[in-house]
């Protein structure tokens, strides 16, 4: 399988992940779910994915101050509630 291929179907599967979760996940979550199905997958290829994924617009990294990023494959403009106690982040379902 050529590289240029490999990369894409770990991309895809990042992606699957990421719509498939509504928990706004942090880029080790993604990398833990991944490796579920792609074993040899390395944390590195997961942050470079994300990245590409995020110029490609499509899903977004957030960030709320707890000194680490989350990503959403929700793209659309939403409102997220954050819990200051547990740090679950949810979507709120509101118009911008």
């Amino acid at each position: 399988q050529a590289l240029g291929t490999k990369r894409s179907r770990q991309r895809e599967r990042i992606l699957q992940v990421l719509k498939r979760t509504t928990s706004h996940p942090t880029a080790e979550w993604v990398y833990e779910q991944v490796r579920q199905q792609i074993p040899h997958v390395s944390l590195g290829t997961v942050y470079r994915n994300l990245h590409m994924l995020t110029a490609q617009s499509k899903i977004r990294e957030l960030d709320f101050g707890e000194g680490l990023h989350r990503y959403d494959a929700t793209v659309e403009q939403h409102y997220h509630f954050v819990c200051n106690r547990c740090g679950v982040v949810t979507d709120i379902a509101a118009p911008p």
